[in-house]
């Protein structure tokens, strides 16, 4: 169907419209859901497109998942096949939070995680591999670069494990921005194992989108040597990434200085500036707050 010539669907504006409120808005009812399944097989591009897209939040409904994963392995169209790969990412979110691999080093509380029966999460386990081994497969072999950026943000989750950290680091050394965008978000959702790499790009000559994410990536490491790096950058002119910088340093929280660095950018002359240090002040005193809450009067359950 899809090897004829073009054709366009006269409402598609409003479709679009449609299903891009039903992926910001989270109503996933069956209508819904039956509009983006009969939207998942229309001839015009632009709507299986967004259909694609919002179909994130129903992969497990019945035939969603089949369709989405054909759009992601055999589109003819490189676009559908993007939108499709960024929806899959759901199956690996949820296989991660079902515990399905080995998590060392996951920070997600199970907690999180919705409860699933016994029969569906077989029907997970069995998706999740499925899913995981197209996304694998895509990322060693398809020609795309896009197509293979998108694999790697689509596994990020599992960067914990050695055959998406090896490929992380290629994307990381590869020279092309975008890669590296991509392996900083990465990087960012396991920021142990890379410490070095972050360092290596948080400089003030580093250019800005990559400085940005690279700060961004060690927001939750814990790293002083990270912590230190950044706090060389707060002399940059970006107001952006003085904003990254100073939320980053507040929550790894690893500056003699902090107080001092915060105080001085609620002053500064750009308001955005302003409101990250005051946002910044705020975080410290919630995390001294609960720091005191857990250790010094041993109350752990008045944190959950």
């Amino acid at each position: 169907m899809h090897d004829l010539p073009y054709q366009q669907d006269p409402n598609w504006k409003e479709i679009l419209d449609q299903l891009s409120h039903i992926r910001i808005q989270g109503d996933y009812s069956p209508g819904h859901v039956d509009f983006i399944r009969e939207q998942l097989t229309s001839f015009d591009d632009r709507v299986r497109g967004g259909a694609a897209l919002a179909a994130s939040g129903c992969l497990f409904e019945p035939y969603i998942l089949d369709v989405v994963i054909d759009m992601a392995e055999n589109d003819v169209n490189p676009a559908i096949r993007k939108a499709a790969l960024q929806s899959l990412k759901e199956v690996i979110y949820e296989g991660v939070m079902q515990d399905l691999e080995s998590q060392e080093g996951f920070s997600s509380s199970s907690d999180d995680a919705d409860e699933w029966e016994e029969d569906q999460l077989e029907a997970l386990r069995e998706q999740y591999y499925r899913v995981k081994n197209i996304l694998m497969n895509i990322l060693q072999d398809d020609d795309e670069p896009g197509l293979q950026e998108l694999a790697l943000s689509s596994l990020a989750d599992l960067g914990y494990l050695p055959e998406i950290r090896q490929k992380i680091e290629e994307f990381f050394r590869s020279g092309r921005k975008s890669s590296q965008l991509v392996a900083l978000h990465a990087m960012g959702k396991f920021p142990q194992y890379w410490i070095e790499h972050l360092a290596e790009l948080i400089q003030p000559e580093t250019q800005v989108d990559l400085l940005k994410e690279a700060i961004s990536a060690s927001y939750s490491s814990q790293s002083a040597e990270l912590a230190q790096a950044i706090e060389e950058v707060l002399i940059h002119k970006d107001p952006e990434v003085l904003r990254y910088a100073i939320l980053t340093l507040a929550n790894i929280n690893k500056s003699k200085k902090l107080a001092e660095i915060l105080q001085h950018f609620s002053l500064h002359e750009n308001s955005g500036v302003q409101e990250a240090a005051r946002d910044a002040i705020e975080l410290i005193a919630k995390k001294n707050f609960e720091r005191y809450i857990r250790d010094d009067l041993g109350m752990d359950d008045q944190l959950s």
